[in-house]
């Protein structure tokens, strides 16, 4: 059975389409991580190019969740929520700070080790 070219024709055409989608990205590192990268990808049996690609696919959000973090931004709205929250336990705390929890806690410790030391 011969093989024709015209048998392959797909294939090439879905070459040039994957090679066309490709892009070049051009960065500066040292030395040494070029080193590291490029013993990781032997020792995974894949080209740089092919193990930097993974590592970018894995790590950088797709566009879709970058447009739903774009969502969440702080609104104005919140904003003036969230001070008239703050407002609310002002007025209801007259005013003061809230106390240190460090400092709460080692008072009760010391409460608890006197009534301890009581019994």
């Amino acid at each position: 059975m011969a093989l024709r070219k015209e048998n392959f024709h797909d294939d090439d055409e879905q070459q040039g389409a994957n090679t066309m989608k490709r892009s070049r990205i051009t960065i500066d590192i040292s030395p040494e991580l070029r080193r590291r990268i490029k013993i990781a990808a032997s020792q995974r049996d894949v080209s740089i190019s092919e193990y930097l690609g993974r590592i970018l696919e894995e790590n950088v959000p797709e566009e879709v969740i970058i447009k739903q973090r774009q969502r969440k931004l702080l609104t104005r709205e919140t904003l003036e929520h969230v001070y008239a929250v703050h407002e609310q336990i002002m007025e209801h705390t007259n005013r003061r700070v809230f106390e240190d929890s460090t400092e709460l806690i080692h008072q009760m410790r010391e409460e608890r080790s006197q009534e301890l030391d009581q019994l």
